[in-house]
């Protein structure tokens, strides 16, 4: 019968492409089938005959599954058929799906025509995806793919106990905790931040959930060293490299049809479980206190640093303190900050200083009340200096009570003595352990799962590893900035839940210009949003944007480089939201920058001077420190790498010389950056490449860069900048540096003055700009911040560059600039914004006059002043545009 004219259900199983013909008798149905000459009856309620049907558009989607590679759709009254280009069909109840609005944009039709247009091809041209594409017919509302195409996010609860057999902190416990709640959930691991400790405890918490789970990456090195954590704990014997043919056929080889020795003592589950959950409950306890130290000892260090800026400014005579012991730093900056607001310091204000708040006598009070607001300041630095060393003390010792690594150590082993003995009692009953074939991982995928639970694949080849219909219950994508749409497509097919694991400001899938271009013609076609195209975002980056209530967690603990090393990158790329956990012991050489003599020394993509430096300059100083198997060297070039290699090979084969991209995932004690080219572009300055480059870095750090580089603004020139502030080598200058940790603090109180966290001025006009630049400063990698009524006395290194009325006016304590943007690498100011009101624009007022003298005195400075009107429109664009062309120099 034509499949496609007839309906006909047998006992409701479709057998219409198995008849040939049939009658209707007296409500019986005589059926014939092909290649048999025998007539079957079947009686009243045994079939269904439909015929007559109506055509329905094949771009139909519904709501509960989406179909792809459709070619008719049929509806017979109470069924839908759905015939698809690889002549398969599927046969639903029509009571069961519900017809959507149409999307506005077809992703993975998208995805699956920019396979074939762009994708990896086999050795006879065909797209190595392609019919992975094209072997997908529908997606079910369970699977992952449903909930990224739609944007949606599923929760859930889970009532079983958290495992961390392999260690914990604050952020990982809550990564692990929203994997097991959520259908998809995203992890940002920054570089030393236990991203494969936190997919380890992942991985643990799913085996003793009885869970299937794939750990999939572009990236081979990176699902290795996870199987490798597992090997060390016994637990390969759970896992299976699987994916292309050489990986399956290895596996299969190699199976020993016996189980590891799973003769682990027995255990009282209930009582574990109840320790498991005690430990938690107080580790979380630990945590908070252990990440306020280690973000205390941080800013202790900033702080003495800005203070050692402060005083080799000036040294000032400290005023006598009646009760040192009652004041604290923040009464101190209140002081501060009421006297600011006054031109002359009244015989009142002395009184009460001296007398209720115990600071000083007459005579101090005599100076200047410039000099008396900076003796304040340094009273602040003091006392805040002191607060912060007592409060470290105070962590320590709570940490050393609550006996923090006992309790992490007891929590680890009772984990995994559980997760032990719950893999016990699955696999110890069965004596022999049975030998898979090929065969067996496409016809009994479940079978294989329920043996191997962990399979490891590169993204690419996940469809391939079983059945291609197999679904795994979580798939884990590592280093997903590096994986493309169409191939995360694919994995996400694969999977029920899924963990997004990455780190957005490392390497990204790299795309050639020519296939940018075809791809922006697809995008075009399919009228793709932003957070879907394939050329402007990695899966990472889609994910997070696309699906609005996904659960998102920064690993913020940081144990790998050097506390000088990772805090340019804290700063600089992560929002100084890292707490930084790795020890520093106060050495002056951690980071250098070597800055060549001017001229143009590479040749193509090669750097004979550079190489030289490295060399004769560089290399004799750290191997007076370390071994060479523990030094590296990054370019960004090949041809760069093969002269390097070509001289270093005389001296020794241990130290590792390798592009940027290769050395993504790799670290060492000391690292030298070659930047080899004579002037930056995109490529050079690169904030990906530069963010992975610094931090393969453990120890020491060592650039080495052009001079045209080193004159040129952009990310390269931010690390040198923040190398020389922390190595006190600034260039002079004509203005200080900002104080920018005792004037934020200053904003903090502005806040409390004004009883409102929105306020930080009296004039409404302030508080807006205030807030438009919090939220261009976090919308854009600016790599600066701002303080608001910056006196501008503070920020004149001398006078003599002014007139008389002009030296008079700055130096007025009252005379500020309403914000001071800087540059949180080497604190140097960059930009000052005025706030104008309407009538301050008439010539006769004498706000015109300090107008001006504020014009002119900044000019002699050299800082650029912005002046906005209350009049204005577009503030945020203006704003947005004078930044980067202050960026650019």
């Amino acid at each position: 019968m034509d499949t496609q004219k007839y309906l006909i259900l047998l006992k409701n199983q479709d057998r219409t492409q198995d008849i040939e013909s049939y009658t209707l008798e007296n409500e019986c149905l005589k059926v014939k089938f092909f290649h048999n000459h025998r007539i079957y009856t079947h009686k009243a309620g045994t079939f269904v005959v439909f015929d007559n049907p109506q055509i329905i558009n094949p771009q139909t989607q519904f709501q509960q599954s989406l179909f792809y590679n459709v070619n008719t759709i049929i509806l017979f009254k109470e069924y839908y058929k759905i015939f698809f280009n690889d002549k398969s069909s599927k046969l639903i109840p029509a009571c069961e799906l519900e017809i959507s609005k149409p999307k506005k944009a077809d992703v993975f039709t998208y995805c699956k025509e920019i396979v074939s247009s762009i994708g990896l091809k086999d050795q006879q041209g065909l797209s190595l995806l392609q019919k992975f594409f094209d072997k997908i017919t529908h997606i079910q509302s369970n699977l992952a793919l449903y909930a990224y195409l739609h944007g949606i996010c599923k929760k859930f609860t889970d009532k079983e106990p958290l495992l961390f057999p392999f260690g914990s902190n604050l952020s990982q416990t809550q990564a692990v905790q929203n994997a097991l709640t959520n259908q998809i959930s995203i992890i940002e691991g920054p570089p030393g931040t236990g991203k494969t400790q936190t997919i380890l405890n992942i991985i643990a918490n799913l085996l003793y959930r009885d869970k299937s789970i794939a750990v999939v990456s572009n990236n081979n090195a990176a699902i290795q060293n996870v199987y490798e954590k597992l090997k060390d704990y016994d637990l390969e014997y759970l896992c299976a490299f699987l994916g292309n043919k050489e990986n399956k056929e290895s596996f299969i080889q190699n199976q020993s049809g016996e189980y590891a020795d799973l003769s682990y003592e027995a255990i009282n589950i209930h009582s574990h479980i109840e320790q498991i959950q005690l430990y938690n409950t107080k580790l979380k306890e630990i945590f908070i206190l252990q990440n306020n130290l280690a973000k205390n000892q941080s800013f202790l260090k900033d702080f003495s640093l800005e203070f050692e800026y402060f005083i080799k400014e000036k040294s000032y005579l400290l005023p006598k303190i009646r009760n040192p012991k009652t004041l604290t730093s923040q009464k101190i900056l209140q002081i501060k900050i009421a006297l600011e607001n006054n031109k002359n310091i009244s015989f009142f204000s002395k009184l009460k200083l001296i007398f209720l708040e115990g600071i000083g006598n007459f005579s101090f009070y005599k100076q200047a009340t410039n000099d008396i607001l900076s003796t304040y300041e340094n009273l602040y630095y003091l006392y805040k200096l002191d607060e912060l060393k007592k409060s470290i003390e105070s962590n320590k010792k709570e940490l050393q009570d609550l006996d923090k690594d006992l309790i992490l150590k007891n929590l680890t082993n009772t984990s995994l003595q559980l997760l032990k003995n719950h893999l016990k009692t699955k696999f110890d009953s069965q004596k022999q352990r049975k030998v898979f074939s090929l065969k067996d991982l496409y016809d009994k995928p479940q079978e294989f799962l329920g043996e191997y639970p962990i399979i490891f694949s590169t993204t690419h080849s996940i469809k391939s590893s079983l059945h291609f219909d197999c679904v795994f219950d979580y798939v884990i994508i590592d280093e997903a900035s590096q994986v493309d749409l169409s191939t995360a497509i694919l994995a996400l097919s694969a999977a029920k839940n899924i963990v997004i694991v990455g780190d957005s400001k490392q390497l990204g899938n790299v795309i050639s210009k020519a296939d940018i271009e075809k791809i922006a013609i697809l995008s075009k076609k399919f009228s793709i949003p932003k957070h879907y195209d394939y050329a402007l975002q990695s899966f990472l980056s889609s994910a997070s944007k696309s699906l609005n209530n996904v659960p998102k967690v920064l690993l913020k603990e940081h144990y790998r480089c050097h506390p000088k090393i990772i805090g340019f990158c804290n700063k600089k790329f992560y929002n100084n939201e890292l707490v930084i956990f790795s020890k520093d012991s106060y050495e002056n050489d951690v980071i250098e920058v070597l800055i060549t003599p001017k001229g143009n020394f590479a040749r193509g993509q090669s750097n004979k001077r550079e190489v030289q430096v490295v060399m004769q300059e560089l290399l004799p100083s750290l191997e007076a420190k370390i071994e060479h198997e523990n030094i590296g060297i990054i370019t960004p070039f090949n041809e760069q790498k093969a002269l390097l290699q070509n001289h270093l090979s005389k001296i020794s084969q241990k130290i590792q010389i390798d592009t940027v991209h290769k050395y993504q995932g790799r670290e060492k004690e000391a690292i030298i950056i070659t930047t080899t080219a004579n002037e930056s572009n995109a490529f050079i300055d690169d904030p990906q490449m530069l963010n992975v480059a610094i931090t393969r870095a453990k120890r020491y750090l060592r650039m080495v860069v052009s001079h045209k580089i080193y004159e040129q603004k952009g990310h390269i020139r931010d690390f040198i900048d923040y190398v020389q502030y922390h190595n006190f080598e600034l260039k002079e200058s004509k203005i200080h540096s900002v104080f920018d940790l005792l004037y934020q603090e200053n904003t903090s109180l502005r806040h409390q003055f004004f009883k409102n966290k929105q306020k930080v001025s009296k004039y409404d006009s302030e508080n807006l700009i205030y807030h438009l630049l919090k939220e261009i400063l976090e919308e854009n990698n600016f790599a600066l911040d701002f303080v608001i009524h910056y006196p501008l006395y503070k920020l004149l290194k001398s006078y003599h560059l002014l007139d008389e009325n002009e030296k008079q006016y700055a130096q007025n304590p009252l005379t500020h600039l309403d914000f001071l943007l800087y540059s949180t690498m080497n604190k140097q100011p960059i930009l000052a914004i005025e706030v104008d009101g309407y009538a301050f624009h008439k010539q006769e007022t004498k706000q015109y006059q300090r107008d001006l003298y504020k014009n002119n005195i900044l000019k002699k400075y050299d800082l650029k002043l912005m002046r906005l009107s209350t009049t204005d429109s577009n503030e945020k664009a203006r704003i947005i545009q004078t930044l980067q062309e202050v960026a650019k120099g």
